[in-house]
């Protein structure tokens, strides 16, 4: 065993020791708290340069549209406009004639033109016009194609003046069946005066029959 010895310290001794240490901090203390009282403010630096400034950034999206706003209120009504001048007609008269007779073309030359008026003279028109008119012209009809052959045509035209031809319209087919027909022309302007219409036909082959025919016949003014 050790022959040391311990002694209490005095209760004196002790106070002593607490008070120079309280001291020293305390004068510690106060002479920081007057360095950073008294001291000056040092003077404020330049300011830096501004930096570059950065890239755009990516554009938003857009945003969704908005409700449609309400209709305005309808207008003033404008005024009437002056009434334009009648028109002019360009038809200046107008003829017609029909046969509701049948006529058989069998005993007709082949391959030849005849006027329909060596059989039926309602289809012969004559019509007196004015300077500068044209002249319209249209036949109807149905054509029966018979007579005991296999075949049976004819081409069908009008004729004006002996001048003016229409398209010609062919009939061409089996016995026992009807063709309808339709041909029209319509002329140059012609002279005043009078204007003969003629319907023709050219027998081709078999026994074709005429049905059931009309011509009309108009006089136009055309600029």
């Amino acid at each position: 065993m050790s022959n040391l010895k311990t002694y209490p310290i005095p209760m004196a001794k002790k106070v002593t020791v607490l008070v120079v240490v309280s001291a020293l901090i305390l004068g510690l203390l106060s002479g920081l708290m007057g360095a950073y009282i008294f001291a000056e403010p040092g003077p404020q630096g330049i300011q830096g340069e501004t930096g570059p400034q950065g890239e755009q950034g990516p554009q938003g999206i857009q945003g969704e549209t908005g409700p449609q706003g309400e209709q305005g209120p309808q207008g003033i009504q404008g005024e009437t406009g002056p009434q334009g001048e009648p028109g002019i007609s360009p038809v200046l008269q107008m003829i017609q004639s029909q046969n509701a007779t049948i006529a058989s073309l069998a005993d007709y030359n082949e391959d030849e033109w005849y006027n329909m008026s060596v059989f039926d003279s309602s289809m012969h028109l004559n019509i007196t016009t004015s300077d500068q008119s044209k002249i319209c012209a249209e036949f109807l009809t149905s054509v029966y194609l018979g007579g005991g052959v296999l075949w049976s045509g004819v081409q069908l035209r009008i004729m004006v003046d002996n001048q003016y031809v229409s398209s010609v319209f062919y009939v061409r087919g089996i016995t026992s069946s009807y063709v309808p027909v339709q041909v029209k022309i319509l002329t140059d302007t012609l002279s005043a005066g009078e204007h003969t219409i003629d319907v023709q036909f050219y027998r081709t082959t078999g026994s074709p029959t005429l049905m059931d025919r009309a011509l009309f016949v108009t006089e136009l003014q055309i600029p």
